[in-house]
């Protein structure tokens, strides 16, 4: 395959940034719904409808964890893979100093500790 230009570089970059936005966004709001939700209704709840609430709250874990990383990876291996011209800029040089691990593994625990702490408040309800 041949090797991008800086235009579609960057095209590429700002897609990928796009699509990590609005993974967080999702689950993000997704989360503000399932916590109303379980603060709402949990503790009156059956059975069948905390699981089911746990369910939605695992989904939106598991999704917000491996698209998140995946973006996150994506834009590792966009970094890694920079067009001279954008690798040889300041600009370039100092994304390349960016701990991308730190940042996911940042990313991926927060997005865990939303998820357990509403499986939590569904169990203590």
């Amino acid at each position: 395959m041949a090797k991008l230009n800086v235009d579609q570089y960057v095209a590429a970059v700002a897609a990928r940034l796009a699509h990590l936005t609005q993974t967080y966004a999702i689950v993000f709001f997704a989360s503000i719904a399932t916590m109303f939700a379980i603060l709402a209704y949990a503790s009156s709840a059956g059975l069948a409808a905390r699981i089911a609430l746990a369910t939605i709250v695992v989904a939106n874990t598991v999704y917000g964890v491996l698209a998140a990383k995946s973006a996150l990876d994506d834009l590792k291996a966009m970094l890694d893979d920079a067009v001279s011209d954008f690798a040889d800029s300041s600009f370039g040089a100092h994304l390349k100093q960016i701990p991308m691990a730190l940042f996911t593994g940042a990313s991926v625990v927060l997005v865990l500790a939303m998820g357990v702490t509403q499986l939590w408040a569904i169990i203590s309800a």
